[in-house]
């Protein structure tokens, strides 16, 4: 049993590691090619914006897919399958819309990895905190590895080489889920009567946390989304810089991560996730006054981000029941899509009519109201799950 164990672990957290690296690589350096290729900031913000609108109506639906059916196997090959193709064309284009509608194309299988690989982490665990900080580790390590080996082939190859590179995950991530099948990757159905979508909208915890969840991530994505922009032509530094700086981000997110779970579990999720929000401002409120092309980068390594991802999800995990995990997770994400697309299409804008500093002082302002919010309304699960509330550790594989 304990072997069957171990061997489920290593499935999710290999598989993650390989669903997130090429998405790493559009969010760190596909900015920088569409703005060489002329692309404005608002179109820009469309490779974050429409994916963010894919996940959230569809992260919903492929978690209630897998409360319903269990495959997340089945899921993840589709989804890698796509994302691989999505790279291989890369090569082809030459408009930045052409980008732009091919992100989009991916977008809308990519939607499935976070309530799956979150709902299979969390499925036979009640530290939800320590379960959701090593899925967010290995998805950090994922976008890690593709940025700090795609930094080093932009800055001095053909951008063709980046592309190839995210086609690589892509197709390994197929290998690797079809390979591990019969170890974990998937998902007994519960025996619990599950609740509707509308269901656990209605309930007030998860309202307030789907709320305060856009808010902050408004504030976050609004400037981070264009950092490697701001630091490539307004400061005046490299592209294997801000490869670099993406990677470094997500190393010490992931060293995060395993602290902020276990942190979770101990403390409280809401006081680590106010900490989060008060972190951003903080943040903002630094960068907006300090212009050091080294000074900025190290502040935006700062893995600041985990304490609110970390914590929102082992709230939700808090907030419902293994039959529903998948849906809940899957709302979870669809709120942090939003804000998450908003961020960067409200950034765009005041960037374009303005200048991109701006968009400094709108995230210090959000992330300060997400802080105060969360402090007055959110609120934890006095009820912990109970140990019946957990799938078999050894599901049988769907044949």
């Amino acid at each position: 049993m304990g072997r069957v164990v171990t061997d489920q672990r290593i499935a999710v957290k290999l598989s993650t590691t390989l669903a997130f690296g090429p998405i790493g690589i559009i969010w760190a350096f596909l900015p920088i090619q569409l703005r060489s290729l002329g692309a404005s900031f608002s179109l820009i913000s469309l490779v974050s914006f429409i994916p963010a609108v894919e996940t959230i109506v569809l992260s919903p639906v492929w978690g209630g897919i897998l409360d319903s059916t269990g495959r997340g196997a089945r899921i993840l090959v589709l989804s890698f399958l796509v994302q691989a193709l999505g790279f291989s064309l890369f090569p082809f284009l030459r408009d930045p819309a052409q980008f732009v509608f091919v992100v989009a194309l991916m977008g809308l299988f990519s939607s499935s990895f976070i309530p799956i690989f979150a709902a299979l982490a969390t499925e036979s665990s009640t530290q939800y905190g320590r379960a959701i900080g090593a899925f967010w580790a290995a998805a950090s390590l994922g976008y890690a590895s593709a940025t700090l080996v795609g930094g080093v082939l932009f800055q001095f190859l053909d951008p063709i080489y980046l592309y190839v590179l995210g086609a690589l995950y892509g197709y390994s991530g197929i290998l690797i889920v079809s390979f591990l099948t019969k170890q974990g990757l998937t998902i007994a159905k519960s025996v619990i009567h599950p609740e509707g979508y509308w269901s656990l909208l209605k309930q007030r915890d998860i309202g307030i946390l789907c709320g305060v969840s856009i808010l902050a991530l408004v504030s976050s994505s609004s400037f981070n989304s264009f950092f490697t922009i701001y630091l490539v032509d307004s400061l005046s530094g490299s592209r294997l810089m801000a490869g670099l700086a993406a990677t470094a981000t997500t190393l010490l997110g992931a060293i995060a991560f395993r602290v902020v779970g276990p942190l979770d579990d101990r403390i409280g999720r809401k006081p680590v996730f106010i900490l989060g929000a008060i972190g951003y401002a903080i943040y903002f409120a630094t960068i907006y006054f300090v212009t050091n092309t080294v000074a900025v980068t190290i502040l935006w390594t700062l893995p600041i981000y985990p304490l609110i991802q970390a914590s929102a999800a082992a709230l939700m995990s808090d907030y419902t029941s293994i039959a529903d995990r998948g849906k809940g997770l899957g709302i979870l994400e669809s709120a942090i899509s939003l804000g998450g697309g908003l961020g960067p299409l409200i950034g765009g804008v005041i960037a374009d009519a303005t200048q991109l500093q701006s968009v400094i002082l709108f995230a210090f302002a959000a992330a300060l109201g997400s802080a105060a919010l969360s402090q007055l309304f959110l609120r934890e699960q006095t009820q912990r799950r109970q140990s019946s509330d957990i799938r078999p550790a050894n599901p049988a594989p769907i044949k």
